[in-house]
């Protein structure tokens, strides 16, 4: 073999000896090039664990709040229900104890005086539903009746009517036209009532207490309970005395009782103290709307 051939054999053996260096250098300083906290805890011999997968985000609604997103949402959708009596209206409670709720409506202008002082003298609770109407013309009486402790005010509607998506109509009054003004109904009196007490509503009863599904779908976007009742106290300001206390006194615990303080002409005060007298002697306990829905 001549020298040229000699010189490559040298050659091509310290090539090989210098890749066979760099790779086991390669190999022996690959734990320590990563970094700490990436090294694999699990002990030598003990087995690998499957990988848990992560837990989901599970993400809260989107409370719908802007009038042009609950049109968007519902302009294309019809009504198949409309009454006072369907899912997602609020007819009764869980008592603990023998209580009730006593609710009254103030949906137009008059004022019967009479049954919010005694209430207060007496230290009755109960929950007012105050309608626009009724604050166009009484807005520092309702200042002075948010500030008592016997008192929730809660939303009766701008313009007290039915809360429909199609203007339907009950007793003679026409709902709603439309899911805007649905929205107007609700949202624009609320914000009235919360200027005026400093409260924002919690609960929104419609005039007539008459709804359609999608009103009451709208109303669980804008985080609002649809109010309904179990017992119709004065029959809209229309029964005798001896009919509200026959009827009032009937009352079970865990009940709603709907009656009016806008018709001082009517036998809604008579009726309405003959029957808490007979309540509070059978040893019942007025609360709020928020107390009686609270933690439920």
């Amino acid at each position: 073999m001549g020298a040229r051939a000699n010189t490559k054999m040298v050659l091509a053996l310290a090539i090989t000896a210098v890749l066979f260096s760099c790779s086991s250098n390669t190999e022996a300083n690959h734990e320590t090039s990563v970094p700490v906290e990436s090294q694999p805890t699990v002990e030598v011999n003990e087995p690998v664990k499957p990988t848990e997968p992560e837990e989901q985000l599970v993400l809260e609604p989107i409370l719908i709040i802007d009038r042009k997103q609950i049109i968007e949402k519902y302009s294309d959708t019809a009504p198949r229900k409309f009454g006072e009596r369907m899912e997602g209206i609020i007819s009764g409670f869980i008592p603990s104890g023998k209580q009730i709720a006593l609710t009254l409506d103030a949906c137009g202008g008059s004022y019967d005086r009479r049954i919010t002082d005694y209430l207060e003298r007496n230290k009755i609770k109960a929950t007012l539903f105050i309608s626009g109407k009724w604050i166009d013309s009484h807005e520092k009486e309702l200042k002075r009746l948010s500030e008592s402790s016997m008192f929730q005010i809660e939303n009766h509607g701008k313009s007290h009517k039915p809360l429909t998506s199609d203007g339907r109509s009950i007793y003679g009054i026409s709902g709603t036209k439309n899911i805007g003004e649905a929205y107007d109904e609700v949202m624009m009196n609320s914000e009235r009532i919360e200027r005026i007490t400093g409260r924002r509503p919690e609960f929104f009863r419609s005039g007539t207490a008459f709804y359609d599904d999608i009103s009451i779908s709208m109303l669980n976007d804008l985080k609002v309970s649809a109010a309904g009742y179990t017992i119709s106290g004065d029959g809209g300001a229309t029964y005798s005395r001896s009919k509200i206390i026959n009827v009032v006194k009937g009352a079970k615990p865990g009940d709603i009782i709907l009656m009016h303080m806008n018709h001082p002409e009517s036998d809604t005060f008579e009726g309405l103290v003959g029957a808490i007298d007979e309540l509070l002697e059978s040893g019942f306990e007025f609360i709020t709307m928020s107390e009686a829905l609270k933690d439920k």
